[in-house]
């Protein structure tokens, strides 16, 4: 699957959150995953703030993904971001996702199932785990990623960007924001 990502049209600067809303905010197509039951795996938007210390993506689903507390649910999440030149055109997940030519060099993954976690990845020569100043919070409908300038790049001002759910091991990307059509017909594509 090629993929392009998004450019966040997000400027980095300054230390104010907009007042009410998001300052940027990027709508999805809903419904456009293999199986109607998979709600929990269709992004309808993400939504991107800042503040001087922290980004803040909160990615909206068009089904009920629950709590990493409040039961069975389950729901995998992805976010790579191009901030620097260079990067890698894969992913440190392993899932089956392409970025249509741009390298990234920020990945993060994050989940609600088995009581919910974060992970984050840096690329230098291959990726490299780092999960400092990164943390997730889910509601019913949505997860939050705060991710630290730091762990960002305190130098970045703008950034690339896609969103992408995924399911186990190596399955391919279920949704994608940057795509409004159909990116898989099922788990083993």
């Amino acid at each position: 699957m090629n993929i392009k990502l998004v450019s966040a049209a997000v400027v980095l600067a300054g230390t104010s959150l907009a007042s009410a809303g998001y300052i940027s905010e990027y709508n999805d197509a809903t419904g456009d995953v293999f199986d109607p039951g998979l709600s929990n795996l269709d992004i309808s938007s993400v939504g991107i703030n800042h503040d001087a210390d922290n980004v803040y993506m909160t990615i909206e689903m068009n089904g009920y993904i629950g709590t990493a507390t409040d039961g069975p649910n389950w729901g995998k999440y992805m976010i790579a971001i191009d901030a620097y030149g260079g990067g890698g055109s894969d992913n440190p997940w392993g899932r089956n996702v392409s970025y249509g030519g741009v390298e990234a060099d920020r990945f993060i993954g994050t989940w609600i199932d088995n009581g919910g976690g974060i992970t984050g990845y840096g690329h230098f020569n291959g990726w490299y785990s780092d999960d400092s100043g990164l943390s997730s919070t889910s509601d019913d409908y949505s997860i939050t990623v705060t991710i630290s300038r730091d762990w960002l790049g305190a130098d970045v001002t703008s950034f690339n960007f896609d969103v992408m759910t995924t399911g186990n091991g190596a399955d391919p990307g279920i949704d994608h924001l940057s795509r409004s059509d159909l990116s898989t017909t099922g788990w083993g594509e």
